[in-house]
């Protein structure tokens, strides 16, 4: 419920905000403002709500969220009276509006807060009463910049809307502040419980579907070993093969001597087929390791995220829940429509990429990092690029350097090695090597890094289940 005029009174009363100045004037969402007034012997926070069913107005104590946009008044507002002083603030006639007189040099305005349920309003005028703007434009009321302003208080009795009951020990701004911090608080945790499932179910499918192609993958490479069997027979029988043969058949001495008939290349000789085959095998084996550390991956991931979900669903506290779902919104801003190559790791708030082939470090470095990333290498051993997506303002803390650090020991030929030396750079110090290897890249301006192989640090990133890979 809305306050009634006899409550409004007696906010101001506990008030006394004059010869205050206003320091900052905040909108967290469309129907509130929120400003921060001060004097030399005081400091609070004054809440301006015009919601149908909770128009009020009172000191506030809870935390200052901003909207994501600020709206047109606000920004007219800040231009117009931030650091103005507060010379009266009235209730006129008993009514539930509140007059608030402001001074900014020589500059007075006037806000009129008509905190009429349905009807409410924020207009500010000039010194003659001519409407400057006003929150809700409503032209049909004149309430419209250019407009006159007119306002004639009928006199009310303050005794036939009573006070509600409220603790002795507590003022009533205090009462009426957790009153509606409470009734907010739980429909917001409703509508953020809401917003936060629909977040968590697209990212959740997001990963179910990489998850999926993944298993399908590895079916098709679980059977690597067939290709190898296929090279040595063809080998073992290369006198009876042609060129243009479009198969070979053969006694299979790797099962139970059954005859089998193995597809070939009409195009290539019998050594070229047997090649073609090692080939295959080499591809699909070192292809089914990277694809099952994949799969870790993905399902350490989705585990972490089922019980996130488990989590904030049982949490209480909006703030947390908001601060979570404006975290998550800039990281499924960041999401590219077509599958990133490589594994994709976090380190606090930060994004780790790494390419594991030449392919997948070119891919990367074309398509998916920017200049101010930073890039990492082992420096005496072969592997794979690590990259550090880099966040706007934000520097890149240790942990996250020891973490990428880490994991490019781990993708290299070092990877059993105790420590390792790594040099790093940001991506714009990278140049191409001319006629050089697909991926091959010269740094330029790098800085050495002695990483001495933390197994804690690579499990906790890597999942518990890391070391079989």
């Amino acid at each position: 419920m809305s306050l009634n005029a006899s409550e409004i009174n007696l906010i101001l009363q506990e008030l006394d905000i004059r010869n205050f100045y206003i320091q900052k004037i905040i909108q967290p969402d469309f129907h509130t403002l929120i400003f921060t007034v001060y004097s030399p012997w005081d400091r609070l926070n004054l809440l301006i709500s015009m919601k149908p069913g909770t128009s009020r107005i009172h000191s506030y104590t809870g935390r200052m969220m901003k909207a994501d946009k600020l709206q047109r008044f606000a920004q007219f507002l800040r231009s117009r009276i931030m650091g103005a002083k507060i010379c009266g603030i009235s209730q006129p006639g008993n009514d539930r509006i509140v007059r608030m007189e402001l001074k900014k040099g020589d500059e007075p305005t006037t806000l009129w807060i008509r905190l009429w349920g349905g009807n409410s309003n924020i207009i500010a005028a000039d010194k003659d009463g001519i409407i400057l703007d006003s929150y809700y434009r409503r032209p049909a009321k004149n309430e419209i910049s250019g407009a006159f302003l007119e306002y004639k208080p009928m006199e009310k009795d303050p005794g036939k809307y009573p006070v509600r009951e409220h603790p002795d020990d507590i003022s009533f701004n205090t009462f009426i502040d957790k009153y509606y911090q409470t009734i907010e608080n739980e429909d917001l945790r409703k509508q953020l419980h809401i917003q936060i499932e629909a977040l968590l179910n697209r990212t959740i499918s997001r990963y179910e579907g990489r998850l999926s192609n993944v298993r399908q993958l590895i079916t098709q490479y679980d059977n690597f070993e067939k290709y190898r069997q296929y090279g040595e027979l063809i080998t073992a029988g290369i006198r009876e093969i042609h060129r243009g043969d479009e198969f070979f058949q053969t006694v299979n001495y790797y099962g139970e001597n059954e005859t089998i008939r193995i597809p070939l290349d009409p195009k290539l000789s019998a050594s070229e087929n047997s090649e073609k085959y090692f080939h295959k095998y080499k591809k699909a084996k070192n292809g089914l390791q990277l694809l099952k550390q994949e799969q870790q991956n993905l399902s350490s991931r989705l585990t972490e995220l089922y019980a996130k979900g488990k989590e904030l669903q049982e949490e209480q506290n909006v703030y947390v829940l908001q601060e979570w779902i404006e975290n998550e919104k800039k990281q499924q801003s960041k999401v590219v429509t077509r599958q990133i190559p490589g594994l994709q790791f976090n380190s606090g708030n930060f994004l780790l990429y790494v390419g594991r082939t030449a392919k997948e470090n070119d891919e990367l470095l074309r398509h998916y990092v920017r200049g101010n990333d930073y890039w990492l290498h082992t420096r005496d051993y072969p592997g794979g690029y690590i990259f550090i997506k880099t966040e706007k303002g934000k520097s890149i803390p240790l942990e996250t350097l020891l973490d990428a650090g880490n994991l490019a020991v781990h993708f290299s030929k070092g990877k059993n090695a105790a420590r390792a030396d790594i040099y790093y750079t940001q991506v714009k110090y990278l140049r191409r090597a001319k006629d050089g290897p697909t991926g091959l890249v010269l740094p330029t301006q790098e800085k050495n890094l002695s990483i001495t192989k933390d197994e804690k640090r690579l499990k906790k990133i890597l999942g518990d289940d890391s070391q079989q890979f």
